[in-house]
């Protein structure tokens, strides 16, 4: 296999056209466009769209993939019709960029075992006895564990009717978690994007993580990333954190791993040349050839 490696057009310079010849300039494969922000958002039209993908062909660039972040976690009801509605637009246009997978962010998964929090004799939740707290935020775990597969199930179904791969950004690798939301939605196609910055700011071992999910993952962030002492954890750029090129890379090939890595650089006042540094020393540790 080859090593194919894309970056995020939103962490290279100014505009979307002038991010696609910054990253067909960086010895990329191709591209991650954000649907909100860069496609949809903007109001393009199918045609729009078109030149787009043209423009990235036309500077040797494939389209890896659409994202569509949003701020709350993917079960909140806050906004909640609007945020899937905002999904399904973005997963109705995927295939306008020849590529198949959309990226949303779930946010951490409810455990699905823990049941109600009890009320007191009037009726009000003894951790709310202000009742100050948002209608999210009195559910039970189980109760939004269960929205989850409701809204995911859903969103799947509809990926199947558009030819989109819902793929999963995770807060965190709860494998128990994450194992059992793999089974319980049924809908359609559901993948995990894989990300060993959060496996390393979350305590989890990048390695066994991906080997425990490899089957189900469908697409690689390339972030690194440092724990502090007090347990906290900071991204930093690729090759100056803690996770280890060199042995996850030759594990991607093991598993026979046939998706895009895609180099990101989310914070920081540098961030287009740490993609481009960081694209620089995964080639270098690993090239194609080595694969």
């Amino acid at each position: 296999m080859s090593l194919r490696i894309c970056a995020a057009t939103e962490d290279l310079h100014g505009s979307l056209k002038k991010a696609i010849v910054e990253a067909g300039q960086a010895s990329v494969d191709g591209v991650r466009l954000n649907a909100r922000t860069e496609l949809e958002n903007a109001g393009l039209t199918t045609s729009a769209q078109r030149q787009i993908l043209l423009y990235a062909r036309e500077h040797r660039l494939n389209i890896a993939a659409l994202s569509c972040p949003t701020r709350q976690a993917l079960f909140d009801e806050e906004y909640l019709e609007q945020r899937i509605e905002v999904i399904r637009r973005s997963m109705s246009i995927v295939r306008n960029f020849e590529t198949d997978k959309l990226i949303i962010r779930v946010g951490r998964i409810p455990d699905p075992t823990e049941q109600q929090t009890p009320l007191s004799d009037s009726g009000i939740s003894s951790e709310d006895p202000l009742g100050i707290l948002t209608p999210a935020a009195q559910k039970s775990e189980s109760e939004q564990y269960s929205m989850l597969c409701e809204l995911l199930n859903e969103l799947t179904t509809y990926g199947n009717h558009v030819g989109c791969t819902l793929t999963l950004q995770l807060a965190n690798y709860d494998l128990g978690r994450i194992e059992r939301l793999l089974t319980d939605v049924k809908g359609g196609p559901l993948q995990i994007s894989f990300d060993p910055a959060t496996a390393i700011m979350t305590g989890a071992a990048v390695i066994p993580v991906y080997r425990s999910l490899y089957q189900h993952v469908g697409f690689v962030r390339g972030r690194d990333a440092l724990r502090d002492v007090d347990g906290a954890g900071v991204e930093v750029a690729v090759g100056d954190g803690i996770v280890e090129w060199i042995e996850l890379l030759p594990t991607l090939a093991e598993a026979d791993y046939q998706g895009w890595v895609s180099v990101e650089r989310t914070g920081g006042d540098h961030r287009n040349a740490d993609v481009v540094r960081g694209v620089q020393s995964i080639r270098r540790l690993f090239p194609s050839s080595a694969l």
